[in-house]
């Protein structure tokens, strides 16, 4: 009935992405679409949601049970519905304990070739990039302002260092390759995590509710690199996500194309957030950013080049 109710929404939120292997605007596939909609644009799952399905013990529970035997019936199923290219794979299909285990799967070596030139921004997963300007201390898209740059990143990191800068963001559908990477040769010190809700990344909920990234569970680290000065790189979790993964929270040295982490279920985002006249992004994801259209990406490809 909601879906009757909500059929022009759902028609004028359709998701265009840019392709930039086909060179083509695509719709792509919103994962549970009709229960997102259900979720975010019905007074029912806006309750739901706001009272159960964003909290931690849900996702919790949920992972739980994901993590179990029975829940390997469902990588089949989910492999032919998004069209996942199982010869990537590091390990042969039957050898994954649970979806949970399917769900961050490794990959061939080679599989994701990181691109090698030393000024080259590579991202740091498979996703959806869209960049944004920085501007008087907050993160703005083609409708304003939505992100505050103090909130998302918390105390101690001063927003004026980001000032007249570029946030780039990678959405992870829950379909993707879940791990993510290093973008260059550098360190950091530790990872501070940030408790928050767990409200979903789906573009359906962000256009919905426009606060999500700075309120969600988020881990935030500055990553001193060799080719673009300090990055803030922020990996933030999302409804049914059991955690993030962090190689190396105490803080190392790392190098490009080093994984960094991964999450465990449910789709999730990446922010990095650059200083003013420090990178250059592709002009076609530049094309597009201006258009609040998103471009297909993969880990360790390359998104643009150092200006410095």
């Amino acid at each position: 009935m909601f879906l009757k109710r909500h059929k022009k929404e759902r028609l004028r939120r359709e998701v265009v992405i840019y392709n930039r292997e086909t060179k083509r605007l695509e719709r792509e596939k919103v994962f549970h679409e009709p229960l997102m909609i259900f979720l975010y644009y019905t007074l029912p799952g806006r309750l739901l949601t706001e009272l159960i399905l964003s909290r931690r013990i849900f996702s919790k529970l949920y992972a739980l049970f994901q993590k179990g035997p029975k829940s390997r019936e469902k990588i089949e199923k989910f492999i032919k519905e998004y069209q996942i290219d199982i010869r990537e794979l590091h390990r042969p299909l039957d050898e994954y304990e649970s979806f949970n285990d399917f769900f961050t799967r490794r990959l061939k070596k080679g599989a994701r070739p990181i691109a090698s030139s030393p000024d080259a921004l590579i991202s740091p997963a498979d996703g959806r990039l869209i960049s944004y300007d920085i501007e008087k201390g907050a993160v703005f898209d083609v409708k304003g302002s939505f992100m505050n740059v103090s909130r998302l990143l918390g105390r101690n990191h001063t927003p004026e260092m980001w000032a007249d800068g570029l946030c780039v963001k990678i959405r992870l559908a829950p379909y993707d390759y879940h791990r993510f990477c290093y973008i260059d040769k550098g360190s950091h010190g530790p990872i501070k995590s940030i408790p928050g809700r767990l409200d979903s990344v789906s573009p359906l909920a962000l256009w919905r509710k426009r606060s999500i990234l700075q309120e969600n569970k988020r881990d935030v680290v500055v990553l001193e690199t060799e080719n673009f000065g300090q990055v803030a790189h922020v990996d933030v979790g999302a409804m049914t996500v059991g955690a993030i993964h962090q190689h190396f929270r105490g803080g190392t040295t790392f190098s490009r194309g080093q994984e960094k982490g991964y999450f465990s279920l449910g789709g999730s985002t990446i922010l990095l957030l650059f200083k003013k006249d420090v990178i250059q992004l592709d002009e076609d994801i530049t094309r597009y950013s201006k258009r609040g259209i998103e471009t297909l990406v993969r880990y360790g490809s390359k998104i643009g080049r150092a200006l410095k």
